[in-house]
C-alpha cells in the first residue's frame, strides 16, 4: 500500500507538470466576448468566430512575421473574431496568452478594418504592476500600429518583462491576422462557428 505522503507528492508533481505545459502554450480563449467587443468596438452589434485550421505554409509565414517559432499548440488552429454592425465588418478581435513573472497574461487585441490596432485589452494579468500595465499610457502605445510597424514600446517601470511579453503577444497576433485574413480573401481554410 502506498503511503499518503508519497501519493500527495506524486499528485503535486503531476499537477506541476500539467501546469507548466499549460503555461508554455500561448493559445487563449476570448473570455467575455460581448463585454470586450463593446469595449473595443462601441458600435458593434455582433461577432462571428472564424476557426482556421493552420496549414504548414501558413505556420511558416506566421513564424517569419512573428520572429519566433510557434508553440506546438499554436500550430493546429487559431480563431479570429470578425466584429460586425449592420452587415459590415468593423474589424477583428484576437486573443493570446503568455507568461509574466506572476502568471498568465491574457491579451486581447482589436483591429480596425484597415488592420491597424484599435485597442489592446488585458483580460487576465496578475503582475504587481497590473494597474500600470492595463493603463492607457502603456496600452495606448499600440494604437494605430500595424503588422509592418515596429512595436518598440516604452515598458512600464518595474515591469519590463511583462511589458515585453505583451508586446511579443501583440506582434504574434498581428502575424496571425496578416496571414489568415490575407489567405481568407483568396482560398479560405476558415470554418465559421456560428453568427
Amino acid at each position: 500500500m502506498l503511503c499518503k505522503p508519497y501519493v500527495t507528492g506524486l499528485f503535486l508533481f503531476i499537477s506541476l507538470l500539467l501546469l507548466s505545459s499549460l503555461a508554455q502554450a500561448d493559445v487563449c480563449v476570448w473570455r467575455d466576448p460581448e463585454r470586450t467587443m463593446v469595449r473595443l468596438f462601441p458600435e458593434a452589434k455582433d461577432y462571428k468566430t472564424e476557426v482556421y485550421k493552420l496549414k504548414p505554409d501558413q505556420i511558416d509565414r506566421i513564424e517569419a512575421l512573428a520572429g519566433e517559432p510557434l508553440h506546438p499548440t499554436e500550430k493546429e488552429e487559431y480563431n479570429l473574431y470578425a466584429i460586425t454592425a449592420d452587415g459590415r465588418t468593423l474589424g477583428w478581435v484576437l486573443a493570446l496568452a503568455g507568461t509574466g513573472e506572476y502568471g498568465v497574461i491574457e491579451t486581447v487585441v482589436g483591429l480596425n478594418a484597415d488592420h491597424s490596432i484599435r485597442g489592446v485589452y488585458l483580460q487576465r494579468v496578475r503582475e504587481r504592476k497590473r494597474k500600470a500595465l492595463k493603463s492607457e499610457e502603456f496600452l495606448g502605445q499600440f494604437r494605430g500600429k500595424t503588422q509592418k510597424d515596429s512595436l518598440d514600446i516604452k515598458p512600464v517601470a518595474g515591469a519590463e518583462k511583462p511589458s515585453a511579453e505583451i508586446a511579443r503577444l501583440v506582434k504574434k497576433m498581428l502575424a496571425y491576422e496578416a496571414v489568415l485574413n490575407t489567405d481568407s480573401k483568396t482560398n479560405s481554410n476558415a470554418f465559421p462557428k456560428g453568427e
